[in-house]
């Protein structure tokens, strides 16, 4: 079978899509299935020998019409597409050919806590979504919500994402101690924040939340300046502009906070769990699915920052947790049920 991954995937850095990919690729590889990947071409890009070390053939190209006359040279037998906006232009350029087409949602539509089903959405999800033969979401909360914007709730999919379940694991306190001084932190209590949308990550909430934690050290990865001097105002702020290996992180600090307005299957709670990070999250359908089955993990109400504030007191008062490794959350378990997807058909 040929099979063409298409995705509108612009960090240099791999992050959790890119382990995803490469173990999927090692897993249909291996039964002499054709595997390509076409994303953008990103300046820096640390990950594209993972890739094709894993038996992918990597496209780099220039942007959507691009993939779009790729996918149609190519001709896939399955087309599976990631994120947004690359999915309706590949479909309409398979349209006439027999490919099989799968579109994947890996983040939230919610916002302010709405998802809005338009026209436009309805001529996304139900006349070019005609095309589409599975809807695979990072959650079922996800999937709710392309149910919402017109997906039939037939073919809406949960798959949840994995992690490298050995590489994330607790560090030793020699470890931690050096990864808190690498970071210039002191014996004060460290938050950690990503914060590169910080309105749906709710970084506004943070900012409530610390006029309770004096004491407190925010970490944050990838948050923007406006966002970064608004927490400034109530804590002292070490900026991580990006993380080449987010284990140190995930070592230094005493909490996450994820005090987020809408969340996917955030890759950063499934780390810190496995690293034994205790997290504090907004009480959100997708960071329950998340967390479900995870030690360390407490809610609060979105928007609440005082609850967020009370949440997290109580977290770092409870010092470090036990590392919550479940069945699911392995690379290779994820790649099992993707194969298992296409064999559906």
């Amino acid at each position: 079978m040929r099979i063409l991954h298409a995705a509108s995937f612009g960090n240099p850095l791999p992050g959790g899509f890119v382990p995803m990919i490469a173990a999927l690729a090692r897993r249909l590889t291996a039964r002499e299935d054709a595997f390509a990947l076409a994303v953008p071409r990103v300046a820096g890009a640390t990950w594209y020998p993972l890739v094709r070390e894993a038996g992918a053939e990597l496209h780099l190209v220039a942007g959507t019409g691009e993939a779009a006359r790729l996918a149609r040279v190519w001709r896939p037998d399955l087309l599976h597409t990631h994120f947004f906006s690359w999915e309706a232009a590949l479909t309409l350029k398979l349209w006439n050919q027999p490919a099989r087409i799968f579109w994947h949602t890996h983040s939230t539509s919610l916002r302010d806590g709405r998802v809005r089903r338009d026209a436009k959405s309805l001529v996304k999800y139900r006349l070019i979504g005609a095309r589409v033969e599975r809807f695979v979401a990072v959650s079922h909360a996800v999937g709710e919500e392309l149910v919402v914007r017109g997906a039939p709730r037939a073919r809406v999919v949960a798959v949840h994402n994995g992690v490298d379940a050995v590489r994330f694991a607790p560090a030793s306190p020699a470890a931690r101690a050096r990864a808190r001084a690498d970071l210039g932190l002191g014996p004060k209590p460290a938050i950690l924040f990503f914060g590169r949308d910080p309105h749906l990550k709710g970084a506004d909430v943070l900012c409530g939340a610390l006029a309770s934690l004096p004491d407190a050290t925010v970490v944050t990865v990838a948050t923007p300046p406006e966002a970064r001097a608004a927490l400034e105002r109530h804590a002292r702020v070490v900026a991580i502009e990006r993380s080449e290996d987010p284990r140190a992180l995930f070592a230094a600090a005493d909490v996450l906070a994820l005090p987020s307005r809408g969340e996917g299957y955030p890759f950063t709670l499934v780390e810190a769990a496995l690293s034994g990070l205790p997290v504090v999250a907004s009480d959100l359908p997708a960071l329950r699915e998340t967390g479900a089955g995870r030690a360390g993990v407490t809610y609060a109400a979105v928007g609440d920052a005082p609850g967020l504030g009370a949440a997290l007191r109580a977290a770092l008062a409870g010092g470090r947790v036990s590392p919550s490794v479940l069945p699911e959350d392995s690379l290779e378990a994820w790649a099992a049920r993707i194969e298992a997807l296409y064999g559906e058909g």
